[in-house]
Parts: structure tokens; C-alpha cells; sequence
């Protein structure tokens, strides 16, 4: 009999080969969200676009993930095949303009903008064509999240499920890697006519179709029936009404929203080190080392979470989820403020920072989505995990960008600058790399402290809805069980008569 915090039981057969194409998936994913934080500089540089401009293209990208979001997780509830949309995600990146309108490819035109928006930014100056791409591919991205936490639900029980998000957290981590180690260092420089950051664009793009075939052999999915009474925005509405009355969603939303912010506004952060003169190669480096120790940090997160759960499965995921967003804010301080802004302490940066990743990213696979899981439905979950999506985006991957252009500019005096780093004054340098430290200190540690203290809510709300929602299964499944048994014995009855 399996202890109380392994009740939930896995619905698909283990598969080596599912898992290993959403890893690569969310591989694919993260290193498409850094090609733009990568490029920050870059685009400053050729197209004189200020911080609040490159600001507003993560707003775009943020709002159509949030109005968008439960759309996938409606199509995916109602009885849309995951591994179509995976599939299709990948297949029609580069051609998605030319697809045969079926039913089928229906899904396909939707997702397949991922890839073809990715591709067709790097052939874009103007900014209202950027802003539309943006906005574009954010509606298609926000299709992974759901359909991926689907799977992962039905392939794990209580007992391991955070050690398999923190693979897939671990793996979007190594794709913004390679996509550090890469852009950054080419992002100024002109390859094959082509700035650097436009041909990683293209690159990144044409690469996403080779995915297709390792989904379309490795994936395993459930067979699923099409239920078109299930599908549409008043039914998702509904549901998200129900969502809210759980008191844990709530407190996963709220501290969503805070907590979300700090990690969107670091995305100024190369930018800060190539204002301290680093070079492109070790800012590259820099950010590459630090989503090194996130990615290691994740994974560690969702076995620390797990084996926290065995030992108590009403308050260890809670604990680790605040030991690790409180051990936060004091490295806020250390990287933006008290470290000397030189450009030799490159390597010390890097040092810190990996520091920072490996304590400081175990909440989201060692907690928050085992919480999900523990606490929703399995047949909502595409919906639940696509409405924390949507109200996350909506606010705090949308603020923190923004935030961090609006205090540089407006608070501290950050002054946009078209040309290399090299050729500024010191004056300048100086003065814009003080506003960008300031700018992100404040931005990370004000958000980072009212989402631990919105943590700290779960050792009250999560006991109590896990043990609910297991009575809830229990009774479905004596439910279920009586209605087998009913339907036995009236086929008996038939044949006792007939015979």
C-alpha cells in the first residue's frame, strides 16, 4: 500500500522516449526565450531601440501567452490529441504558410507560428513587425506548458513527479545556455552578411524541424475522443471559477505574479555586464554559467521537493519552496550593488551567480507543480496549468521588463545610447551601468519579499485541499467500482435468463 504522498498513480506506461522528446522540447523552448534577452544590446546597437522598447516586445510576447494560454489547455481537455499539437508545433515552422486546412492542420497553422515567427525575426527591422512576431510567437510558445504538464501528470505518481519536472526544468535551462554561450558573443558581429543575432534566429528556427521526427517515433500518448461540447472560452472561464475556489491555486497565482517579476527583469542583466565593459564572449559566458546553476538548481529543487514530501507530505514541498526564495534576495544586493562594477570580476560574477541559480530555482518543479497536480483534476490539468500560465504572463513576465526600462529611465536617468559599448565615453558607461544596477536591484528584491511572504500561506491551504482532492479520487473511484460491478452482474442476469 503506498504511502499517502504517492496516491496519485501514473496513467501512461513509463517511456524513456516520451520524456526524452519533451526534454528536447523544452530544450528548444528555452533557448528560443533567451535569443531575445541575448539580443538586447545587439538591437540597441543596429536598430537604436531603447530600453522600454525592448521592454515592450517581452509586454506583447507576455500578453498573448496570458489571453492565449487556455485556449491550448481547452483544446487539450476536450479531447485534442497532445501529440498532434507537439508534432505540429515543430513540422510547420518553416512552412506553416502553405499547410492544407483540415481539421487537423487546423492545430497546425496555430502552433507551427512558433517557429516560422522565430525564423521570420531575423529577416525584421521595422518595430511594428517585431512587436507583431513577438506577440505571434508568445501565443504559439504558450502552447508547451500545458500539453508537457499533461504528460508529466500521467507519467509520474506523488513519489516522483518533481524529479521529472526538474529534467524538463533542467533541460528549457540547457537550451538558454547554448543560446548564451552562442548569440551573445556573435549578437554584434556580421556572419555570412547577416548580424549575428539575426542568423541565430534563423539557425534556432530551421533547427525546430528536426524535432518533428523524434515526437512523431518516441511519443506515446492515450488514445483520446473529440469532444466538442467540452471545447470553449465560456466552459474555460468556468472552470477557472472553480480553479480559484481551491485555496492553494490562489496562492500559487498570487505569488505567480510577484514572483515571476525578479527572473523576467533580469533579462537586463547581460546588458548590465556589457555596460561594465565585459566583453561579449565572457557576458555570454557569465549568463551561460548562471542558467548552468539554474538548470542544476531546478533539478536538485524537484528531488529535494520529492524526498521533503515523503518525510512530510503536508508542509516539505512548502519548506523548500521557501528556503529557496528567501535564500534569493541577498544575491540581489551582492551581483547589482556591492559587487565593484569592473570589468575584471567577470569571472566573479559568473561564480556568484551560479551560486544564486543552484539555491534559488527549486520552488517551480519541486513545489509549485506538484502542488498543481496534487490539487486539481487530472482531467483539468492542461487547464489549470494553462490559466496559471495566462495570469502569470499577464503580469508579472509582462512587469518585469518594463519595470526595469521604466526605473532606469525615468528614476535613475539611464541614457539610451546608439553605437558599441567601445566607443561611449567611461562618463557614459559608468552612469548607464549604475542606473541598470539600481534599476534591477529594485526590481528583483521588492517582488522577490512579497512572493515569500505569499508562500508562507501553503502551510495552510495546501494540507488541507491535497486531502480533499483525495477523497475526491477515492470517491470517484468507488464510484466507478460500483458501476462496474452493476453492470456485471446485469450481464449475468442476461445470461442466466437466456440460458
Amino acid at each position: 500500500m503506498q504511502h499517502e504522498a504517492g496516491y496519485r498513480e501514473a496513467r501512461l506506461p513509463a517511456s524513456d522516449g516520451t520524456l526524452a522528446a519533451l526534454v528536447l522540447l523544452s530544450a528548444l523552448k528555452g533557448a528560443d526565450f533567451q535569443l531575445l534577452p541575448s539580443s538586447f544590446r545587439a538591437m540597441e546597437h543596429e536598430l537604436s531601440m531603447r530600453p522600454d522598447l525592448l521592454g515592450l516586445m517581452a509586454l506583447c510576447q507576455g500578453v498573448a501567452c496570458a489571453v492565449t494560454g487556455p485556449l491550448w489547455g481547452n483544446l487539450v481537455d476536450a479531447g485534442c490529441s497532445r501529440k498532434l499539437l507537439l508534432k505540429a508545433c515543430r513540422a510547420t515552422q518553416l512552412h506553416g504558410f502553405h499547410t492544407q486546412y483540415h481539421w487537423g492542420s487546423t492545430f497546425q497553422v496555430g502552433t507551427g507560428l512558433w517557429g516560422l515567427c522565430t525564423f521570420l525575426l531575423a529577416f525584421t527591422s521595422e518595430l511594428w513587425a517585431m512587436l507583431i512576431l513577438r506577440t505571434l510567437n508568445g501565443a504559439a510558445l504558450s502552447m508547451l506548458l500545458p500539453v508537457v504538464q499533461s504528460f508529466i501528470a500521467d507519467l509520474t505518481t506523488s513519489d516522483d513527479v518533481g524529479q521529472v519536472c526538474g529534467k524538463v526544468y533542467c533541460a528549457a535551462n540547457f537550451g538558454q545556455v547554448l543560446a548564451c554561450l552562442i548569440v551573445v558573443p556573435i549578437s554584434e558581429h556580421y556572419i555570412l552578411g547577416f548580424m549575428g543575432w539575426r542568423l541565430a534566429l534563423a539557425v534556432v528556427g530551421a533547427l525546430s524541424l528536426l524535432v518533428v521526427l523524434l515526437v512523431e517515433v518516441a511519443v506515446e500518448d492515450l488514445p483520446t475522443t473529440w469532444d466538442p461540447k467540452r471545447f470553449g472560452l465560456l466552459r474555460e472561464f468556468k472552470k477557472l471559477g472553480q480553479f480559484l475556489r481551491i485555496g492553494t491555486f490562489r496562492v500559487i497565482i498570487l505569488q505567480g505574479v510577484f514572483g515571476t517579476i525578479p527572473g523576467a527583469a533580469q533579462t537586463f542583466t547581460t546588458m548590465y555586464f556589457q555596460y561594465l565593459s565585459i566583453n561579449n564572449h565572457m557576458c555570454g559566458l557569465i549568463t551561460a554559467i548562471r542558467t548552468v546553476g539554474e538548470g542544476i538548481g531546478g533539478a536538485l529543487g524537484g528531488y529535494l521537493g520529492d524526498k521533503a514530501n515523503a518525510v512530510s507530505p503536508r508542509y516539505g514541498r512548502t519548506c523548500v519552496a521557501m528556503l529557496s526564495v528567501t535564500a534569493s534576495t541577498p544575491f540581489f544586493y551582492i551581483v547589482y550593488m556591492a559587487i565593484p562594477r569592473e570589468a575584471s570580476l567577470g569571472l566573479f560574477f559568473a561564480g556568484v551567480l551560479f551560486t544564486a541559480g543552484l539555491l534559488t530555482c527549486w520552488e517551480v518543479p519541486g513545489c509549485l507543480q506538484p502542488m498543481v497536480m496534487d490539487i486539481v483534476p487530472r482531467r483539468h490539468l492542461s487547464s489549470a496549468f494553462s490559466w496559471d500560465v495566462a495570469i502569470v504572463f499577464a503580469s508579472g513576465n509582462t512587469m518585469g521588463p518594463l519595470l526595469v526600462g521604466f526605473v532606469a529611465q525615468d528614476v535613475f536617468g539611464y541614457h539610451q545610447m546608439r553605437g558599441s559599448v567601445a566607443d561611449m565615453s567611461k562618463e557614459v558607461r559608468e552612469h548607464n551601468a549604475s542606473a541598470l544596477g539600481k534599476a534591477l536591484f529594485w526590481s528583483c528584491l521588492v517582488p522577490s519579499l512579497l512572493c515569500a511572504a505569499n508562500f508562507a500561506l501553503l502551510f495552510w491551504t495546501y494540507p488541507a485541499d491535497k486531502e480533499r482532492h483525495k477523497e475526491e479520487l477515492e470517491a470517484e473511484k468507488a464510484d466507478r467500482d460500483s458501476h462496474e460491478a452493476a453492470w456485471l452482474l446485469k450481464d449475468e442476469g442476461k445470461l442466466e435468463c437466456h440460458a
